[in-house]
């Protein structure tokens, strides 16, 4: 499945449910015999009653966002019962699913994150489906394509500070791991760098929001062939007008609403050696999005998801959306730069979010589907 969005299109929010509730019915919770372990809430209540730090750290924000965040879903209907249980408090459910979502590794687990805040590992897999739910029903208002007054803003910011007239914004693609091969086409998903992973091509303007996703094709595709398979692609006159682009790698095709980096040999003359450093020096924004959005959520440089079918990796692009969909809306919280760490995938090092992009004077020259 290939999903993208933009906040363009209404979404069929029952497709979404039915398609999480399905991955977890699916997948098997315990690999031998289960075995009842004591457990304790102490450490979830811990988290709560921490200092400023400690929270930060157990949630990837701050406790202000946090409880914005809590606001923002609190209301939605899966989090209501029919039956006389109750189910637990929206914060404790949504900082199980976060436990998930922020970390990698063994520290994504279903049984860690159930170890650590006192529950099983059957209920951790609820309460991210739950939270998943309630947050990409607000995907159409959270990642959005700017419309026409917010265009001209964008393009009269790049150009005064980068030297770009026309540019909206950046386009790169990244991959996001996957823990374990794929039992369904697992060879499609088999990067060059000898992992497997899902590209997501990201879209985003100066300030670093998220304004366009396209996630879904395996790893082995490149960023080529997923840009000329996306809606900026195949409609782009209802995203782009007048002259408007975005800057983008080499990797990319030259067209009206693409201007990627000269390649060699091309490239080795001075005049367009110094259009690449230039073009490189405002992309890089786009290098730090996606750092911000690997640093904060670090499930996505390797998915702890197992894809067997269709629904499963449609799964894991819901996933995905649900990570970028944070980001935008923790743009105001500041972002901890002890999350910044090297990356082995295919990006390279993450570059330092708090870094500025060096501005240039030249003139004229990061999906739902």
């Amino acid at each position: 499945m290939l999903c993208e969005t933009d906040g363009s299109s209404s979404e069929d929010d029952e497709e979404i449910k039915i398609a999480v509730v399905r991955y977890f019915a699916t997948q098997s919770r315990y690999l031998s015999a289960r075995v009842n372990s004591p457990k304790t809430k102490e450490l979830a209540y811990l988290i709560f009653q921490s200092d400023e730090l400690t929270f930060k750290r157990n949630a990837r924000m701050t406790r202000q966002a946090f409880f914005a965040v809590v606001d923002k879903i609190g209301s939605h209907i899966v989090f209501r019962n029919k039956s006389h249980h109750e189910q637990a408090p929206v914060p404790d459910q949504l900082m199980v699913a976060l436990s998930r979502f922020g970390f990698d590794g063994s520290a994504s687990s279903l049984w860690t994150a159930g170890s650590r805040l006192g529950i099983g590992e059957g209920t951790v897999s609820l309460y991210t489906e739950r939270v998943m739910y309630a947050l990409l029903s607000l995907e159409k208002t959270v990642v959005t394509w700017p419309n026409t007054s917010e265009r001209a803003t964008i393009k009269a910011r790049i150009e005064k500070n980068q030297g770009f007239p026309h540019c909206l914004g950046y386009v790169d693609g990244s991959l996001i791991g996957l823990q374990e091969a794929p039992s369904m086409c697992g060879e499609d998903y088999y990067t060059r760098k000898g992992s497997f992973a899902i590209n997501a091509m990201i879209v985003c303007d100066d300030l670093k929001r998220i304004r366009h996703v396209f996630a879904g094709f395996p790893g082995c595709s490149h960023d080529h062939r997923v840009f000329m398979y996306s809606k900026l692609a195949l409609n782009p006159f209802k995203y782009f007008s007048g002259h408007e682009y975005l800057l983008a790698d080499s990797a990319y095709p030259v067209s009206d609403i693409i201007v990627p980096t000269f390649k060699k040999p091309l490239a080795n003359s001075h005049e367009n050696t110094a259009f690449n450093t230039a073009h490189s020096q405002a992309r890089v924004i786009v290098e730090q999005t996606i750092g911000m959005l690997k640093g904060r959520f670090q499930s996505s440089k390797a998915l702890r998801l197992r894809i067997k079918n269709k629904k499963d990796h449609e799964f894991a692009v819901y996933w995905i959306r649900t990570c970028c969909m944070l980001h935008n809306m923790l743009l105001d919280d500041e972002y901890d730069e002890e999350w910044t760490v090297e990356d082995d995938g295919d990006d390279g090092p993450i570059p330092n979010p708090n870094q500025q992009a060096v501005a240039t004077e030249r003139g004229q020259p990061n999906e739902k589907e």
